[in-house]
């Protein structure tokens, strides 16, 4: 699958080419620190590629069990919840393997910034998210919560990290004109977002694969075909918006379900709480994503880790009721994947456990405050 773009991608590094090419759709879309990574495993041929790649996504799986363990201060015996969360994800994990992606590398570096909030080692933690974003750009979301809950050192070091991934480091490979060619290129192809499409995949940016509000929104709020190649069309929007009204429907959703997140989210961070906050915010960010397809959404195993603990210890009927929610989407996505997609199932199952979290954040304020 996409293991042969991650091989064409780093032997173009490799012999000095271009990376986004004017003249067509980029056959690379990840940022160019991505591609000077993959150079080096693609170095040594495509084979080596792929068990390169194969075993940092094992190493990130097992990283990515580890850090819930951590976030979530469970005992290596008490994990059941963690192992069952698993599970449920698993078919994104195998994505992860089939298609190539870094969904549980990502995942592990988001984690792994977490855990270091907690420990008070903010600057890891911005250079944790910045690789994660040097990797595959949406984790730059985070930011706007560093921001809000003032982790000034690691909102700092996540941009200074950034700028060493994006035109530091590439220099003494790619040269300094390069470098900076392939930023603005990129910056050209990938970060718009238009009637016609998103970035440099129009045809499936509002198809069912997009789970994200951007794909949603489009798909059931406008005349749009819910396939990449339709033929004949296959449209299954409930309303015909323009596209000026429906982006109002998706400002007003961000600003929401923003104003909701900072609303439940306590002022004084506890060790207790921020797991919360943490799963919540990955649910969110999946939600935000201009291009969430469906194995970025082994984000959900720490989410669904920490409700499944919830749901245990307290017995809270919300969070059961959520968490069977989350799971029969998430049944359904296995069971008809293009006709569960069609109407956002993967994007209501975080949707439906974000605010899960979010009610169970505010609940806990409201027993304090008691």
């Amino acid at each position: 699958m996409d293991y042969r773009t991650w091989f064409d991608a780093g032997q173009t590094v490799v012999r000095g080419g271009e990376l986004y090419p004017h003249t067509q759709n980029f056959p690379f879309m990840y940022p160019p620190t991505c591609a000077l990574l993959l150079a080096a495993p693609a170095f040594f041929g495509k084979p080596a590629l792929i068990l390169i790649l194969s075993s940092l996504n094992t190493l990130a799986w097992i990283l990515c069990i580890r850090f819930s363990s951590a976030l979530i201060s469970e005992q290596r015996t008490q994990n059941a919840h963690i192992v069952v969360a698993t599970f449920i994800v698993m078919p994104f994990v195998w994505s992860s393997y089939h298609l190539g992606q870094p969904s549980l590398v990502l995942l592990a570096l988001m984690l792994g910034a977490f855990l270091s909030l907690r420990h008070g080692r903010e600057t890891l933690a911005g250079a944790m998210v910045a690789l994660a974003v040097a990797i595959k750009a949406f984790p730059l979301l985070a930011i706007f919560y560093l921001v809000y809950r003032r982790y000034w050192t690691a909102a700092i070091s996540l941009v200074i990290a950034l700028v060493i991934l994006l035109f530091v480091l590439p220099i003494p490979f790619r040269g300094w004109h390069q470098t900076l060619n392939d930023a603005r290129d990129w910056q050209r192809g990938m970060l718009h977002y238009e009637q016609g499409g998103i970035a440099q995949r129009p045809a499936r940016g509002y198809t069912w694969k997009n789970q994200s509000i951007f794909g949603l929104a489009n798909r059931l709020l406008r005349r749009v075909s819910v396939d990449e190649e339709p033929d004949p069309p296959a449209y299954a929007n409930l309303a015909d918006l323009d596209f000026r009204t429906v982006n109002i429907v998706i400002i007003a959703s961000a600003l929401l379900l923003g104003f909701s997140f900072v609303a439940a989210m306590p002022r004084q961070r506890a060790p207790e709480g921020d797991a919360r906050e943490f799963a919540a915010l990955l649910s969110l960010i999946l939600i935000f994503t201009p291009l969430a397809f469906g194995y970025l959404f082994v984000w959900l195993m720490f989410p669904l880790a920490i409700l499944l603990k919830r749901t245990k210890a307290a017995a809270e009927s919300i969070s059961l009721m959520c968490l069977l929610i989350a799971l029969a989407l998430l049944i359904a996505t296995g069971i008809t994947p293009r006709f569960a997609q069609i109407y956002g199932s993967l994007f209501f199952a975080a949707l439906v456990l974000y605010l899960a979290l979010t009610i169970d954040l505010r609940r806990e304020q409201n027993l304090i405050a008691k």
